[in-house]
């Protein structure tokens, strides 16, 4: 009862102005009954938490990993070498040995193929506890095959694509889970971007450091540079210590298998199909340029041009997503859809219509690379490296399987069904990822949380 002066006797009133302590902070959330060892549950907003480990984090250490994902597109640079320099070099090869096209074209698809294999032995590999150990290895296997090539180029061709192709392919998945675990949750698409981006920036420093060193005629210098840079990277990640807490410190991924599901089926048919286009554009757009009768300068052009809108196309992608993580799953799909548009463009008559194409057909046929893997691995936590083992093996085996389908019905029929074939290759990995959206593990979006359940102890 009351005494006339705003008292109570009993219990105090609440205010019920005040929020409880324990109601969810999410509305998505509100009305989850979620009971964790010796206490109530609490719901914490994932960026708060993440915001107070980066305050609390070392001095040396930079939350964002920005030097993660810095270091890992080194990596996928040097590593991406060994199937670039010799497509650069290959006048010049032919020219010295007396090597056809269709060779010079097997020695790039066993590049993939090893690849292919790379990322098969990693799916079914244990996470190393350091894995810039790996790396090290990676690049210093990579060093080996390209002095190979340069001193015994008959059969060091093969071997750098067998070497480099298995490093490149087995060490695809490891610098994914390095990422994720290194990288704060709104930067990690943009250093799947990033990461990604290095592959068409390998594109161009092969493309240009071939006439630069090579000289007269003198290919091998090119190579032997390369395999300096790969083996200088190896001595340097072999020696260098990882910050704070090992990548692999959440023991889930080691020997957990992952079965291949819906979405990881799904996803690595896009992954197939998105890499068909991306290689057989590097293959043939030149070469379909000048059978037209356009000059070997503008052809070059056009093809820089393209690769140069790539590396900014995925930069952007990684770029918004981590500014609005929803918008996943349509910029992909929307990709590939503009990366078919582009492939159709290149077989209407006309240099500035061709140009258009090529623009499109490189930016968003071939732009999708790192947004792929990274909502591929999004729903696996502790096991992105199995998961995106997956999406590497389709992404090598369409690697390989592009350029030779499209060096078959460029040859025997005509460039435009080569264009057509990989109009058709971007319009099914369209539908592979709307597919996927319907599979995703656990009924969850594959998206970044905004709101995570965590126990409080007592």
């Amino acid at each position: 009862m009351g005494d006339g002066r705003g008292r109570t006797s009993g219990r105090r009133l609440r205010d019920p102005r005040r929020r409880r302590r324990d109601r969810p902070c999410c509305p998505r959330l509100r009305g989850r009954a979620v009971f964790g060892q010796g206490g109530g549950p609490r719901l914490v907003s994932s960026p708060v938490r993440e915001a107070h480990r980066e305050k609390n984090a070392p001095a040396d250490r930079a939350p964002s990993g920005v030097p993660a994902a810095a270091g890992v597109a080194a990596v996928t640079v040097l590593t991406s070498l060994p199937v670039f320099l010799p497509g650069a070099a290959n006048g010049l090869v032919s020219a010295e040995f007396g090597w056809s096209s269709a060779r010079m074209g097997a020695v790039l698809a066993v590049y993939w193929l090893a690849s292919l294999a790379g990322a098969f032995l990693s799916k079914r590999a244990a996470l190393p506890r350091v894995l810039e150990r790996t790396l090290a290895v990676a690049l210093l296997a990579t060093c080996l095959g390209l002095l190979a090539a340069a001193t015994a180029p008959a059969a060091g061709l093969w071997v750098n694509s067998v070497v480099g192709g298995a490093a490149y392919g087995y060490t695809q998945p490891h610098t994914n889970a390095l990422l994720m675990r290194r990288c704060a949750p709104r930067f990690r698409p943009i250093a799947f971007g990033l990461k990604q981006a290095a592959v068409p920036a390998a594109t161009l420093l092969a493309s240009g450091a071939m006439p630069l060193l090579a000289g007269q005629g003198d290919w091998r210098t090119a190579f032997t540079a390369a395999a300096v840079l790969c083996g200088t990277g190896g001595v340097l990640l072999a020696r260098r210590e990882p910050p704070g807490q090992p990548a692999s410190a959440t023991g889930r991924s080691r020997g957990v298998p992952l079965r291949a599901d819906a979405y990881l089926v799904a996803l690595s048919g896009a992954g197939f199909f998105g890499a068909m286009v991306g290689n057989g554009l590097g293959g043939f757009l030149v070469l379909s340029l000048t059978a037209r009768g356009t000059s070997l300068s503008v052809a070059g052009a056009v093809a820089t041009a393209g690769a140069a809108c790539n590396i900014v196309i995925r930069l952007a992608a990684g770029w918004l997503v981590g500014l609005r993580p929803g918008a996943a799953w349509g910029t992909l799909t929307g990709l590939f859809v503009a990366g078919a548009a582009g492939t159709a463009l290149l077989t209407r008559p006309g240099l500035a219509v061709f140009a258009v194409g090529a623009l499109l057909a490189y930016g968003g046929g071939w732009g999708w690379a790192g947004l792929l893997h990274y909502v591929i691995g999004l729903p696996y936590a502790g096991r992105e490296q199995r998961a995106t083992a997956y999406s590497q093996m389709g992404v090598s085996l369409g690697a390989a399987a592009g350029p030779m389908l499209c060096g078959v019905l460029f040859t025997a029929v005509s460039p435009a069904a080569a264009w057509w074939a990989l109009t058709a290759a971007g319009v099914a990995a369209a539908v592979c990822v709307l597919l996927a959206r319907t599979r995703t593990p656990h009924g969850r979006p594959a998206r970044h949380p905004t709101c995570r359940v965590v126990h409080r102890a007592r």
